[in-house]
């Protein structure tokens, strides 16, 4: 059963990656109304993997193939650490686009399936697998700043990378229209969520655990 949720997890993250992949780069290659400059195809690459949702679900393939695989590359991926973090932040990926992002967005075609999936199917199925399939037992409260550090660091890069080329994936991260003080109460806003969603996965895995012992 483990094996058969890891499995179209997999699947699922891989197609909705590889349709938005397929929806954004010609798009943004390509001189248009909307484009009024062509990117290179590094640029293209980097404008790609500077959107969080796209990294989270990333993580959640790496979690799910070292699941599969057992890779000692990958062995980190099957720790208690980096799987609560990936819940942390697919939960935060699902529910900042359901109530601060889709209200305003109508995307159709290719680009509205993928955004359907790495926004609510795979942080679902994740969500699910976490709860009922994955170990339990081994985090412990103390490990939360460790579980923050990754999210620190991508709003770190994407300020430098911002600075240089005016440039933000999300509107809550973009200094020329809010400043640095004003996107310093959204990010911290964002670090309090993920802090919260990330003392329930902890007291989840504790009860979880506690559940699965025989008595």
């Amino acid at each position: 059963m483990n094996s058969f949720v890891v499995l179209i997890g997999l699947i699922l993250g891989v197609a909705g990656l590889a349709i938005d992949a397929a929806s954004i780069f010609p798009a943004v290659m390509t001189v248009s109304a909307e484009n009024l400059q062509a990117r290179s195809l590094l640029d293209a690459f980097v404008y790609f993997w500077s959107f969080f949702t796209h990294l989270t679900n990333l993580l959640l393939l790496l979690v799910y193939i070292s699941e599969l695989t057992n890779w000692r590359a990958l062995a980190w991926f099957r720790s208690a650490q980096a799987q609560a973090m990936a819940a942390s932040y697919i939960m935060l990926v699902g529910l900042y686009f359901h109530f601060m992002l889709s209200p305003y967005l109508h995307l159709e075609g290719a680009l509205g399936i993928a955004t359907w999936i790495l926004h609510y199917l795979t942080p679902a199925l994740y969500m699910l697998w976490w709860l009922g399939l994955a170990r339990h037992g081994a985090l412990a409260f103390r490990a939360i700043p460790m579980l923050l550090a990754p999210g620190l660091v991508y709003v770190v890069l994407i300020l430098i990378r911002g600075a240089f080329t005016g440039e933000y994936p999300y509107e809550i991260l973009d200094v020329g229209k809010n400043g640095y003080g004003g996107v310093a109460i959204g990010v911290g806003v964002l670090v309090l969520a993920v802090a919260i969603f990330s003392v329930i996965i902890v007291a989840a895995d504790k009860l979880l655990a506690r559940r699965s012992r025989p008595a």
